[in-house]
């Protein structure tokens, strides 16, 4: 791509000129040359159309893979299912244009202002959004999975949801993300979904958002090699940082199986109803229930020893903690926060 011929000028020259946009004389009649050479379906993967005016131009359905929009002025412009893979549109003024159904993916839409635009159907699948401004950009069923954003102003953006950053593995499994390769910028990327969400009453979403939070602070946790890893990894495993009342479930019975296995190897419980009894494998599971539920029958008791007693005390001082724990995640869960 050659450079600009104005006299000290370091800009690319745009395509189709000897010049940049700053320096082309007749910029309306350039304007009608890059209409029709995008048009004429001429292939301009890689076109240098950076700082040009295209306000309010026509390009629907037009093929412009791979173009350089820099800085260009396309605000009320009409890209209707238009083909933009991999353009580059750091700083581009999309305000108020209508990209319903069009092919953003991969598109590096840094900085880009996309205030009131339309994008319904869009695809900006692996798109980068790094502080782009979506205030009023209407986003309904568009697709922003594997999307990078960060500090992105989307506070009054319209129809994000938890299912925009869907991308379905296979008929029954769906994975949902953001690009997560910057762990700090992805943390805050997520904490900023929270926010947006929450405000818009999408508390299921904010649910997503927030355990994504978590997960990419846990890993930040790791990278330092900060010893706080340990009690975060376990939080997760036990009930996903509050947002995920089913882990504790499952976390419950591991444990009440567990300690049921330890008393079992180790002799720990004695039938207070009579002196010779052969405990099965299901009375110390039964053992186990009643004891990580702080009931207590009394049928069952623990030899008396230390060890078998404040093993006991143990399985009932977790089953008290995860009781509680599961009250309050439930309550989280499912209602307003």
């Amino acid at each position: 791509m050659a450079g600009c011929k104005k006299d000290n000028c370091k800009n690319k020259a745009i395509y189709g000129s000897d010049f940049c946009w700053d320096h082309i004389a007749e910029k309306d009649a350039y304007k009608d040359r890059i209409l029709s050479a995008i048009k004429s379906g001429k292939p301009l993967k890689g076109a240098n159309f950076s700082k040009a005016d295209l306000g309010n131009v026509d390009l629907a359905r037009a093929n412009l893979s791979g173009v350089n929009f820099s800085r260009a002025m396309l605000s009320n412009a009409n890209l209707f299912d238009a083909d933009l893979k991999n353009a580059e549109l750091v700083g581009a003024d999309l305000s108020n244009a209508d990209l319903t159904g069009a092919n953003l993916e991969g598109a590096d839409l840094t900085r880009a202002y996309m205030r009131g635009a339309r994008l319904w159907h869009a695809s900006l699948k692996n798109a980068t959004l790094i502080e782009a401004n979506l205030n009023l950009c209407d986003l309904w069923n568009a697709g922003l999975y594997n999307v990078r954003i960060w500090r992105t102003e989307l506070s009054q953006a319209i129809s994000i949801s938890k299912e925009s950053f869907r991308s379905r593995i296979n008929r029954f499994f769906s994975r949902y993300r953001i690009n997560e390769k910057g762990i700090l910028s992805a943390e805050d990327a997520y904490r900023d979904l929270k926010k947006y969400f929450l405000s818009n009453g999408r508390y299921n979403d904010a649910s997503w958002a927030s355990f994504r939070e978590k997960s990419m602070e846990r890993l930040l946790l790791k990278k330092k090699g900060n010893l706080a890893y340990i009690p975060s990894l376990i939080m997760n495993l036990i009930c996903g940082y509050g947002e995920k009342p089913e882990r504790i479930i499952f976390s419950s019975f591991f444990v009440i199986v567990l300690f049921a296995l330890v008393f079992r190897g180790l002799d720990a419980i004695t039938y207070s109803q009579a002196v010779v009894y052969t405990m099965t494998v299901w009375d110390y599971i039964y053992y186990s229930v009643i004891t990580f539920t702080t009931v207590g029958y009394g049928d069952f008791i623990p030899k008396a020893a230390f060890l078998y007693r404040a093993l006991a005390a143990t399985e009932a001082f977790t089953g008290t903690f995860m009781i509680g724990l599961f009250i309050f995640t439930l309550a989280r869960k499912y209602s307003a926060r």
